[in-house]
């Protein structure tokens, strides 16, 4: 008698891409050192991890990028400027 076998089958999740949301103006006020989170503009529909990159652009003196932390970073001492042509990713690590 042939005996029966039972195959398995797993069907994977695809992978969506971050999704942006507007990125308003970052405005610091000079004199008092603050920082702005940028993580709640950006999101993962498979509720991945995310790496935010800023790959271009100029940052008015005083204020940083901290990837670490996906924030904009203003030190209080920096003089009144602009920055612009800033370029922000969003990386879930996944293909």
């Amino acid at each position: 008698m042939a005996q029966a076998s039972s195959p398995a089958f797993t069907v994977a999740v695809a992978n969506l891409p971050p999704v942006w949301q507007g990125v308003p103006t970052i405005t610091f006020t000079q004199g008092i050192a603050s920082s702005i989170s940028i993580a709640v503009y950006v999101s993962d529909p498979n509720g991945d991890a995310l790496a935010i990159t800023m790959f271009s652009g100029t940052l008015p003196a005083g204020v940083t990028y901290d990837a670490g932390n996906k924030r904009f970073v203003y030190d209080g001492m920096g003089a009144v400027g602009t920055g612009s042509g800033n370029v922000l990713t969003a990386d879930d690590g996944r293909p």
